[in-house]
């Protein structure tokens, strides 16, 4: 079940206990019955929001006003207001993750049973599963953008087509100046979306060579072929502008990657390509 008031009190991120009352709540054992979550919808990995559920099975309604939620790899924070019978979202703003391994993370609950009779404020500590892995991915991503970008300064340059219908090429140039911050970071190579495919000579993960960020600036070739030239396929696309880096080095975990940053004039420029080369026009 997920509600836009929820997303809404989760911007209240400052707030205090103060939805509690002025009595501290009393630390009690996590509540049997009450499975907890975190996790990212598909919109929200466009985002880098993501949430945690509470499902109820402790035969109570309950009402939560705040909830902490981290692990050496992130922490963020939820206040409001809100019950939980049977189940419910609470969404955050993640901040940008640490390298490391895994999503489950370390989950604080302020609580109290909910109703007529409504109890006294508590809080309880359990573990949030990050049962898909999504989270996982998520902080992976961070982990590769925050080394990739430490390593060398990127460099994303003005589109162009080659060829023309069938034959053509849409091509973006993307520049890496190794800073020297990190010479065991290596670019491992782009990985295509939905929408587009990369053409061949295009450095491919995982089949091309590591590209050390390392000695003079050096500038590739993003070549980019449409995967499929059905106009729908265009119409209800979410994510084919979302090609993934690859990243190696000693921090960082195996196939971790993040999405190649472009302007709204680049992503423009990539889907203009796409009816030109598929002859819609």
């Amino acid at each position: 079940m997920r509600r836009n008031s929820v997303l809404a009190a989760g911007l209240l991120i400052g707030s205090t206990l103060a939805a509690c009352g002025t009595t501290e709540p009393r630390e009690t054992a996590w509540p049997d019955g009450l499975t907890a979550y975190v996790d990212q919808t598909r919109l929200q990995r466009n985002t880098g929001d993501a949430y945690v559920r509470l499902i109820n099975d402790t035969g109570t309604p309950i009402e939560v006003s705040r909830l902490e939620v981290g692990s050496d790899r992130f922490r963020a924070r939820w206040a409001g207001s809100e019950p939980v019978d049977p189940e419910m979202d609470f969404d955050f703003d993640m901040p940008s993750g640490k390298c490391g391994e895994g999503g489950a993370a370390e989950l604080t609950i302020t609580w109290r049973s909910a109703g007529d009779d409504a109890g006294e404020w508590r809080t309880s500590t359990g573990e949030a599963e990050d049962r898909y892995a999504n989270v996982d991915r998520l902080l992976d991503r961070d982990c590769a953008e925050r080394t990739l970008t430490e390593a060398a300064e990127i460099t994303v340059g003005e589109p162009r087509t080659e060829g023309a219908g069938k034959q053509s090429v849409f091509v973006l140039p993307v520049t890496f100046a190794p800073t020297g911050a990190l010479p065991d970071v290596t670019f491992d190579g782009w990985e295509g979306t939905v929408l587009f495919q990369l053409d061949p000579g295009t450095p491919t993960w995982p089949r091309s060579t590591p590209v050390p960020m390392t000695g003079e600036p050096t500038t590739l070739e993003l070549r980019v072929l449409p995967a499929r030239c059905d106009p729908h396929a265009l119409a209800d696309d979410k994510v084919g502008s979302l090609f993934r880096i690859h990243v190696g080095g000693p921090d960082v975990p195996d196939d971790a990657s993040y999405f190649l940053p472009l302007t709204k004039a680049q992503k423009t420029a990539l889907y203009d390509f796409l009816p030109l080369h598929c002859g819609w026009e």
